[in-house]
């Protein structure tokens, strides 16, 4: 990867748009987060230095869309998409755009763990409060 990134190489939208998807996912707002780092995610994905980010943005996303599933009672999907958010943010730990990834991840293991432990019958039994919040360093 190449150099990191810092929140003020970002272009006003994209900062705009981090803020408000975190925002949104703090709020358990999973679906709306999802919703605008996916716009985010579309249109980093072409550009040039900011491309580097994609996988960044997908990872967040996909712990959205599996908390989301969570809380919809689909154990499966929430399975596979937060599994999948750990491959994805791996190369960003431990903080990317302000973001403390290594934290997020650490506290999104023991709800996947209890996710799987639980299973799709005694999902309904998962813990809401285990949910993180994304800390990080706002502009």
């Amino acid at each position: 990867m190449a150099a990191r990134l810092t929140l003020a190489d970002l272009d006003p939208g994209t900062r705009e748009a981090l803020a408000k998807g975190i925002a949104e996912f703090n709020n358990w707002r999973f679906y709306d987060c999802h919703e605008t780092l996916e716009d985010v995610w579309r249109e980093v994905g072409s550009k040039g230095e900011e491309g580097t980010l994609a996988d960044f943005y997908q990872g967040i996303i996909k712990i959205a869309a599996g908390f989301h599933h969570v809380l919809r009672g689909n154990q499966k999907g929430a399975v596979n998409l937060l599994s999948d958010a750990f491959r994805l943010l791996e190369p960003y730990r431990p903080v990317t755009l302000g973001v403390e990834v290594e934290r997020l991840l650490s506290d999104v293991r023991p709800c996947l763990d209890r996710v799987l432990e639980l299973g799709p019958g005694r999902l309904r039994e998962f813990d809401r409060t285990m949910i993180p919040h994304i800390a990080w360093d706002e502009p």
